[in-house]
């Protein structure tokens, strides 16, 4: 088993224009939500070797619905910049990574590139989360319905609400929000292509309302 080495600094604050495209039917990320991978396919095995070798980022796109009817299944246009925070090459030549979001991206379009994988060319996308009272307002609600739907559901609700609890900051608390609950992927993929933090919070207590009115 060998492990590559993570502590590589690379500076965010200077985002690329271009990325490596993975397209998943499963996963949609979003900023600051870590996420496992296990790499098992050449060319995205090929894709993981040169973002190691370089900024360590690349982008996790969803597919759209009915992806396996097709036989060059369509991404969405709007998906999740990743970094690289950790890597493991099995014996077997396979690869765990794990994954850390950066920001939201959406695809210009696709370049031509001599790979095996898909290359875009795109722009990062930053959530609209300005203070209001508003704002103030629907975040306490969304933590309010957000306890009642893990104490329901979760069994490590004490864990999940001690990590809830150290969090302030409207956007990161939706974040997390989002990363535990067991939504739909393609409910995910909506809050995704949401930009207003207000609207994103607005979305996330409908969905908790649902799972409120299954179990009472």
């Amino acid at each position: 088993m060998e492990y590559f080495e993570n502590s590589q600094f690379t500076d965010l604050s200077q985002l690329p224009e271009s990325l490596p495209l993975f397209p998943l039917p499963n996963v949609v990320l979003f900023p600051n939500m870590l996420l496992p991978l296990y790499i098992f396919e050449p060319r995205y095995k090929k894709m993981i070797h040169d973002c190691l070798k370089g900024n360590r980022l690349l982008g996790i796109i969803l597919l759209r619905k009915n992806w396996e009817k097709e036989e060059d299944p369509t991404p969405y246009e709007v998906g999740g910049m990743g970094q690289i925070i950790k890597s493991t090459k099995l014996p077997n030549g396979n690869m765990n990574i794990l994954v850390r979001g950066v920001s939201k991206i959406r695809i210009l379009e696709y370049v031509e590139v001599d790979e095996p994988y898909r290359v875009a060319r795109i722009e990062s996308i930053r959530d609209r989360f300005e203070s209001s009272e508003d704002l103030t307002i629907l975040t306490r609600q969304l933590v309010k319905m957000f306890k009642q739907v893990i104490s329901f559901r979760y069994k490590q609700a004490d864990r999940i609400l001690s990590s809830l609890d150290l969090l302030v900051d409207p956007q990161d608390i939706t974040y997390f929000v989002i990363s535990i609950l067991a939504l739909d992927v393609h409910e995910k993929q909506i809050l995704l292509e949401t930009f207003s933090g207000e609207e994103q919070i607005r979305k996330l207590i409908r969905f908790l309302m649902r799972d409120l009115a299954i179990w009472n």
